[in-house]
């Protein structure tokens, strides 16, 4: 799963192509197919070993629940 952030890709000739030639044509799954590779893709790649799970906060989780119900 992705991390919801602003990420830049770069696009090298051959996918700027492969892009112009998807749009002319209009083909719908060669479309999906450049998105996946040439864009998904290379965030996935960008963020691996970033990425942090929703329940991962820090800290000890027993010691916070503590603190918050006892409020």
């Amino acid at each position: 799963m992705l991390e919801i952030r602003r990420t830049a890709i770069a696009l090298d000739e051959e996918e700027l192509l492969e892009l112009e030639r998807v749009i002319t044509d209009r083909d719908e799954k060669e479309a999906l197919r450049f998105l996946k590779k040439a864009v998904y893709d290379k965030i996935t790649r960008s963020q691996q070993g970033k990425l942090k799970s929703h329940l991962d906060t820090g800290g000890n989780p027993v010691e916070r629940f503590i603190k918050d119900n006892n409020k």
